[in-house]
């Protein structure tokens, strides 16, 4: 199999109600889309076998122009140019496929992004889940631990309105960190999409610009974010995210823009590492 990209197209609708009352499109919407069709991709066009699991190990989206985000009625068309290349190949099937995302909304361009997805087999991924698991639930005592519960930060600070929404919990700051519980909701076959993950570090990176820097949190919106996935998370036991912020800063624009770096811990494991910025657009 020839090293050349090739290139998709993917279009698609808002998933609905996520907009609805905010102020901005998340660029994190199109992660499931992506996932699912890359893994399309995987098993349709580059002969992966169907039984192999598709999981992202590194993931990237950055926002060109937040003009474009801004929410509409109705949500308007998604459209996501996918540029892939198969690597790590093996009798003609890769194992690895390395993506380039181009997004547009309503063919304007909005931002762009990148991925690694790796394709596992069965035997290797339900290898790599026993492992995992046993090592947590040893750093955690052999009975586990009990998620965390407790009132969950107010909506409006995140620029939402449901409380439901809100996967933060009990958070605590000092000396330029922050420091919150994280509920996650019931698990997909028994593990958390990447997404839900995604989603926690979303909230975490608002939260933190609005607890640091005082922006405005219904003008706010993430404008980047770069995820290195370190391990899985176990839908049963206590996960809590670390947030260090950095000085404020500007966009190209002019607007103000807010650097975090973040992890996702379970039994004081990283099992998500990333760095995001957040825009305010007043």
């Amino acid at each position: 199999m020839p090293d050349t990209e090739e290139e998709f197209v993917l279009v698609c609708e808002f998933p609905a109600g996520n907009s609805q009352g905010r102020r901005f499109h998340e660029l994190l919407d199109v992660v499931g889309a992506v996932q699912e069709a890359a893994e399309f991709i995987g098993r349709c066009h580059f002969a992966v076998n169907p039984d192999r699991v598709a999981v992202f190990y590194r993931f990237g989206l950055w926002a060109d122009d937040i003009a474009a985000l801004r929410s509409r009625v109705p949500p308007g068309r998604l459209d996501v140019r996918l540029s892939v290349r198969p690597d790590k190949v093996v009798d003609g099937v890769p194992r690895v496929l390395e993506f380039r995302m181009a997004i547009r909304i309503d063919g304007s361009p909005c931002g762009a992004g990148d991925a690694s997805l790796v394709f596992l087999a069965p035997g290797v991924h339900t290898n790599h889940r026993r492992h995992s698991r046993a090592a947590l639930l040893a750093a955690c005592g052999t009975g586990g631990a009990t998620a965390s519960a407790g009132a969950p930060v107010e909506p409006a600070a995140l620029g939402y309105a449901d409380p439901r929404d809100v996967l933060l919990r009990n958070p605590g700051t000092a000396d330029g960190r922050l420091s919150v519980d994280v509920v996650l909701p019931p698990p997909v076959d028994g593990e958390i999409p990447a997404r839900v993950l995604l989603e926690a570090v979303r909230q975490v990176s608002l939260y933190s610009a609005v607890r640091a820097h005082g922006l405005a949190a219904g003008r706010i919106t993430l404008a980047s974010l770069r995820a290195h996935f370190r391990g899985y998370a176990e839908p049963d036991l206590p996960l809590r995210c670390a947030a260090v912020w950095e000085p404020l800063g500007k966009d190209g624009s002019g607007r103000r823009l807010a650097p975090v770096s973040l992890s996702l811990i379970q039994a004081d494991r990283a099992v998500l590492e990333t760095t995001t910025s957040v825009v305010e657009e007043l």
